[in-house]
């Protein structure tokens, strides 16, 4: 065979060689385009399983962020309570001291308690606002007496659930749990598409475990944590169920 005629074909070949060689370690080859997206793909699920576990960390920090919240809140209504009462009694005290060395000053205008007031008209908002300030000041007595005067007035109110769940609240803040069940009760009762049925039975469970009624408030809690599961007392209920034997 002719030598000259195969030197075409031969620097044909090799410049097709050199040109596959210099694609391959481009990075423009086919194989390395497959390799490149290949660990692309690894990088992305990587990043989709971290971001997964991410929120479910969220998730569960939330969640125990919202138990720590409702149990705390609790205590933080007691301790308004007590701050409420300080300040009554250090404005007493300014009072005498005032009285003592002949200063004149204004009092500022008085809320009147349900006990105390006997208006010819009464306003729904002022009453129930009333019966909450004597609430959070501690006077459970008058603030069950100011509720249930606007149960009595107003009885179909958006306020009205509220009212009877304030009055339960009254009782429990006192450790009376027997009477506090019994106010809960008629906030499920009288009240079932209200906004506090959830935390009135979840208050009833409360009221029977400290009432040392175990098997009561384990009925109560896992209602609570079965029947409204995205509450955010169902957290709250399901760890006291498990708490108890």
């Amino acid at each position: 065979m002719n030598t000259k005629r195969l030197e075409p074909l031969v620097a044909i070949i090799g410049f097709s060689i050199i040109l596959l060689s210099a694609m391959s370690f481009s990075g423009c080859s086919p194989f390395w385009q497959w390799v490149r997206k290949g660990t692309q793909i690894d990088n992305m699920e990587d990043s989709i399983s971290r971001l997964d576990s991410l929120n479910k960390r969220q998730n569960q920090l939330l969640n125990e962020m919202n138990a720590d919240f409702l149990t705390e809140l609790e205590q933080i209504r007691q301790e308004i309570a007590q701050i409420s009462a300080k300040l009554d009694d250090s404005q007493d005290g300014m009072s005498r001291l005032y009285q003592r060395f002949g200063v004149t000053r204004t009092e500022p205008q008085k809320i009147d308690t349900p006990s105390t007031r006997v208006p010819t008209s009464v306003d729904p908002d002022e009453l129930y606002n009333t019966a909450y300030l004597d609430y959070t000041r501690g006077n459970y007595d008058i603030a069950i007496q100011g509720f249930k005067r606007y149960l009595q007035l107003f009885p179909d109110t958006e306020l009205s659930d509220n009212a009877q769940y304030w009055i339960g609240e009254s009782y429990y803040s006192q450790r009376l749990y027997s009477d506090a069940i019994l106010e809960f009760e008629k906030v499920v009762t009288n009240y079932p598409d209200g906004n506090k049925v959830v935390s009135a039975l979840y208050k009833i469970g409360l009221a029977y475990q400290f009432n040392n009624e175990t098997t009561k408030a384990k009925q109560y809690y896992k209602h609570v944590f079965e029947q409204f599961p995205t509450a955010p007392e169902a957290n709250l209920a399901r760890e006291r169920f498990n708490s108890l034997p």
